[in-house]
């Protein structure tokens, strides 16, 4: 039997982590929808108002939106790690996971330059912390091709 490469361990505990992290935004965009009161309150700090003022149903639309793909992303971020940890289909993940996370975290450099919006409900430092995960797990994914990791998942190719 032989012994994972240090940076499998440490990309599959990674993916975990990003997972949770994406559970939280889910339940957090969950309990604000579930909750009028806070849908309106979101309005009146303005977050996304329109010309005409505050909007409750494009808050409502974001937040239906916000939870599908997160709920999409973080079972993909799990089935990556969950892959990674068990070491199956190891030349598939690493490249599939090359390519998700270098789409992810273009998408977030494109809408960092939008996220800072004014409103109380502004989370720019927050955005930058995630963005510079999502780059560590994008270097994490491409030092997959590299090294003894490399030979590893060469040789665990089957699932």
């Amino acid at each position: 039997m032989s012994t994972k490469p240090w940076q499998i361990v440490a990309l599959a505990t990674l993916c975990f982590i990003q997972a949770s992290h994406l559970l939280s935004s889910i339940v957090s965009d969950l309990l604000v929808s579930s909750n009028p009161a806070s849908v309106e309150a979101w309005a009146e700090m303005g977050f996304k108002a329109s010309e005409s003022g505050p909007d409750v149903h494009a808050i409502y639309d974001y937040l239906a939106n916000s939870q599908y793909i997160f709920v999409t992303m973080m079972v993909v971020t799990f089935m990556f790690g969950f892959l990674l940890y068990r070491g199956e289909y190891m030349p598939a993940v690493r490249l599939t996971g090359t390519i998700y996370f270098a789409v992810g975290l273009v998408g977030q450099i494109i809408a960092a330059g939008r996220s800072a919006d004014g409103t109380p409900l502004d989370s720019e430092m927050a955005d930058f912390f995630s963005l510079g995960f999502t780059a560590l797990l994008l270097v994490g994914f491409i030092s997959l091709f590299a090294g003894n990791s490399a030979q590893w998942v060469k040789s665990h190719a089957k699932g």
